[in-house]
């Protein structure tokens, strides 16, 4: 599957995991234990199929290929311009401490499919092609 192919697939699957938290609510009135060790009535995220979906494909995925989908999150949220995608691939994959924790960092975004989709965008906008920017990135590496 190419990496254009696997971010559209993100963002699918993003989008189903924003709906089902929206319809059925993503919390319930479990207690949890604080750091003081006192049980307290609080509010945990309830997982949704959904959300598990995304989860696993994001886990399914290369290191170098939840890096990249990191990348271009942040290049849709506008932390850095379209030049910059590969330096900060580079990087995220040397700084972030492990694919899993990358993969964390997505699922913990609602507007995950936004950013990505303007990520897109802009890649476009700077007549980048992101399979081939990724085939040139995994070549260097």
């Amino acid at each position: 599957m190419k990496l254009s192919e696997i971010v559209r697939e993100v963002i699918s699957l993003a989008q189903a995991a924003n709906q089902a938290r929206a319809v059925t609510g993503s919390e319930d009135d479990s207690p949890i234990i604080t750091s003081g060790g006192v049980w307290t009535p609080t509010k945990m995220p309830r997982t949704t199929a959904e959300e598990r979906r995304l989860r696993e494909f994001l886990e399914g995925q290369s290191p170098s290929v939840v890096y990249m989908l990191l990348a271009i999150m942040y290049l849709g949220r506008g932390d850095f311009d379209a030049k910059d995608l590969l330096d900060q691939f580079i990087e995220t994959s040397e700084t972030f401490g492990g694919p899993q924790w990358a993969a964390m960092q997505m699922l913990g975004k609602l507007p995950l499919p936004g950013y990505l989709e303007e990520g897109l965008r802009k890649l476009d906008r700077a007549g980048m092609n992101l399979d081939d920017l990724f085939a040139l990135a995994a070549a260097q590496r």
